[in-house]
């Protein structure tokens, strides 16, 4: 089965991936922006899924993927960065990051993503729109500066609310400090 979904918030895609197995669709592959599931076991699977540090390319990148493979997880697709695992219920809790250092540094590693791809969509919308106005005859620009402002606005929710995940796990981690 073929799902299209456009996801920009990962615990949400994480939650619809699981509950997808969970009546028995086995996450496959994902190709933006369609998402493969093939038919299996209900609650057979717990998925997770994880941005790696980097590009996911590298020898620290084989050697922790190795690593996490080693633990009976499954790498189900990895493409750039992003990886989906998959483990099997039987072997009980699949947590990737079990203290809160490490979950923040995975939720800054996503809010940079956010923040960087969200600045570069309104410097573009910025520029073409400058060119725009001081050429008419430029339309391209017009189309290019609606489609990076599209963006840019669609990035805004998932950015926000990254934000406030890593503002609510500061201030839990400093409730501990004390």
């Amino acid at each position: 089965m073929r799902k299209f979904n456009i996801m920009l918030d990962d615990a949400k895609e994480e939650r619809w991936i699981n509950e997808l197995a969970n009546d028995g669709w086995h996450f496959k592959s994902f190709h933006f922006p369609f998402y493969t599931f093939e038919k299996g076991e209900p609650g057979e699977y717990v998925y997770r899924t994880e941005m790696l540090e980097g590009i996911g390319y590298g020898k620290a990148a084989k050697e922790y993927l190795e690593f996490v493979q080693g633990t009976g997880v499954e790498v189900v697709q990895k493409r750039f960065n992003w990886v989906y695992y998959r483990q099997h219920k039987s072997k009980g809790d699949f947590v990737l990051y079990s203290d809160a250092g490490s979950k923040l540094s995975y939720i800054n590693r996503i809010y940079t993503i956010y923040g960087v791809v969200s600045a570069l969509n309104l410097a573009g919308a910025l520029g073409n729109g400058i060119v725009m106005a001081l050429d008419e005859s430029a339309h391209i620009n017009s189309f290019i500066a609606g489609l990076n402002t599209g963006i840019f606005i669609a990035l805004l929710y998932p950015l926000a609310k990254t934000f406030f995940r890593k503002r609510n796990l500061k201030k839990e981690i400093a409730m501990f400090e004390i």
